[in-house]
């Protein structure tokens, strides 16, 4: 084994067989994967991490009712999360002296951890003194406590909508609130926040290495970071990975025992079932590529591997589906049979906007800004110096990614999605529905960032490979023989720290308390201040030391909406006119 400073490569073995070089899985070193002992352990380190960094937030000060106070709490949140930054290298770094992979593989986690952990502190601080969830209990926020009441008092849900995340609710506020729904609410929030960084950086860990599952993986869900309600595009982010691991099951038929495949494909499937009933969206979004995609990658084993590795590949699948089925069967049936009667009228700011841009997804409280200089313009015909980014990476993920199954899945749900947009966007007027279809912004960046990140993964791949004497082909099968120096990863944890520390922050300022008059996202903290809490009294940072009670009766039967059968939205150009215009009108 050589070794140099930066980083240590292990002596070139020799060329594998054509059926292991064939297998393409990024971070596959002919195992199945990582044990399910390491990688529960990276779990636990990073939403330790990440719980720690929310707990943290109590001992900073501030009024967050003020922008000054909301500024210095969240300069005090950069203060803590360095210091931990910090801590976890000076732990890291020596113990990499005896140990290569361990501390490399811990350091990212909880790198994952302490990003959205921020985050959440900074919600947190949004929220301080009151005990509702942002927006309190009005617009969906309400209807969720809405529908978790009616679990506890026993009465039925719109089948529709996923359930999970209500019985969660239900749960919390019976065990941990004393019944209080806003505030259970208000603790999933926190938590799911948080826990996004653990969650994409352990879905990511199935099929790449540590600090790749980090540096693709987590980037990659910074844009997808929704304080409002964080469960629906956590799904998402864990929808992706998994898929690819399901597909990189399929590569490896020709390799896996039976039994294991069964295994890993039932568990698979039980994942993505719970991932199912927490949020329905994005499978549907991505239910035209990945079912294009099966049969190709079916034909694909057969012709190269033979009729065995076919049934393997079946047997995976098959225990996938019934794994999902047992968890989520119910709930896909309820939703098939409602399918024709749930149509969405609900007009978007972007809505309104250039039907091709997705580079920025702003969820449907984007600022007062919108509706004057939204999309922003591009350098390039009018596309930006971001997009061509993302078009470049695209491009080199598939030119030098073919036989990768992140390369597949990724661009098979972005080109599901984008198909699916552009249909109901084009039948829009027509139909008089939107059916969701801005939606399909986050999933399109999200995919199109993970490409950009597995094209960079699979270039240094190819580099290591042509020093290590391999041939250029072979570099996918010995992706996880790479280990990387102490000075790499410092290098590697402190740029991406101070990007996540920068995006949390970011982030949870857009979401500190702001007069609804402004129109921006504070408004949803702003609510949360001026409803009275559970005790009858005000939060102590409530709006002229005023707030008042909520007027939903969560225990009232929960009604849907008379559908006038039309769209809700502008019958004219709602971009606001200028204000000398509006002076001359």
């Amino acid at each position: 084994m050589t070794k140099d400073d930066d980083v240590t490569i292990s002596t070139a073995p020799p060329a594998p067989p054509r059926h292991r070089r064939l297998l393409g899985s990024a971070g596959s070193d002919g195992k199945l994967g990582t044990t399910l002992v390491g990688l529960l352990g990276e779990g636990l380190v990073s939403m330790a991490a990440a719980l720690l960094m929310l707990g943290l937030s109590v001992n900073v000060e501030l009024n967050p009712m003020t922008r000054v106070g909301a500024v210095s709490g969240l300069a005090g949140l950069q203060f803590y999360y360095l210091l931990l930054i910090g801590a976890v290298l000076l732990v890291a770094i020596p113990l990499m002296r005896r140990w290569r992979a361990l501390p490399v593989r811990m350091v990212s986690a909880a790198l994952a951890g302490l990003a959205t952990g921020l985050t959440a502190a900074g919600i947190a601080l949004a929220l301080r003194g009151s005990d509702w969830p942002l927006n309190g209990s009005s617009g969906d926020a309400g209807s969720l406590q809405a529908w978790a009441t009616a679990i506890v008092d026993g009465r039925p849900l719109d089948p529709a909508y996923p359930p999970l995340f209500p019985h969660l609710m239900a749960l919390v506020s019976q065990t941990v609130t004393d019944g209080r729904m806003g505030l259970a609410l208000k603790v999933l929030e926190l938590v799911f926040i948080a826990g996004m960084g653990p969650v994409a950086y352990l879905c990511w860990r199935t099929v790449l290495p540590p600090l790749w599952a980090l540096g693709i993986g987590v980037t990659s869900a910074l844009p997808m970071m929704q304080p409002y309600k964080p469960y629906t595009n956590i799904v998402l982010v864990a929808l992706v990975p998994l898929l690819a691991k399901l597909f990189q099951l399929l590569q490896r038929s020709a390799l896996l025992p039976r039994r294991t495949a069964a295994l890993a494909g039932g568990a698979l499937g039980v994942t993505t079932g719970l991932l199912f009933l927490l949020y329905s969206g994005w499978f549907v979004w991505s239910a035209l590529g990945v079912c294009l995609l099966v049969p190709a990658v079916l034909f694909r084993t057969w012709r190269g591997h033979g009729v065995r590795a076919l049934v393997t590949s079946l047997v995976t699948l098959g225990t996938t589906l019934v794994g999902f089925l047992l968890v989520a069967g119910a709930y896909l049936y309820q939703l098939l049979t409602a399918a024709g009667t749930a149509v969405d009228r609900y007009c978007y700011f972007d809505t309104y906007t250039e039907p091709t841009y997705f580079v920025m997804w702003r969820d449907d409280l984007p600022g007062s800004d919108a509706m004057s200089t939204w999309p922003l313009p591009g350098e390039l015909g009018g596309v930006g110096l971001f997009s061509l980014l993302l078009l470049l990476g695209l491009g080199v993920a598939l030119a030098v990614g073919a036989r990768n199954a992140v390369v597949w899945v990724a661009g098979a749900c972005a080109a599901s999605a984008m198909l699916m947009r552009y249909w109901f966007a084009s039948h829009m007027e027509r139909d008089q529905a939107v059916m969701l279809y801005p939606r399909t912004s986050a999933q399109m960046l999200y995919c199109l960032l993970v490409l950009t990140g597995v094209a960079a993964y699979l270039l240094a791949e190819r580099y290591r490979a042509r020093r290590a004497g391999l041939r250029e082909e072979d570099a996918p099968a010995h992706a996880g023989q790479w280990l990387v120096g102490r000075r790499f990863v410092l290098a590697a944890v402190c740029a991406l720290g101070l990007l996540y520390g920068m995006a949390g922050s970011s982030t949870a300022a857009k979401y500190m308390p702001e007069d609804p008059d402004r129109g921006s996202a504070g408004q949803l903290a702003w609510h949360s201040h001026s409803q009275q809490n559970d005790n009858g009294k005000c939060s102590p940072y409530a709006p002229n030391g005023k707030c008042a009670p909520s007027a939903w009766d969560l225990h009232a039967p929960i009604e849907k909406p008379v559908d006038t059968g039309k769209l809700g939205c502008w019958t004219t150009n709602p971009y606001p006119l200028r204000p000398w215009m509006a002076l001359v009108k």
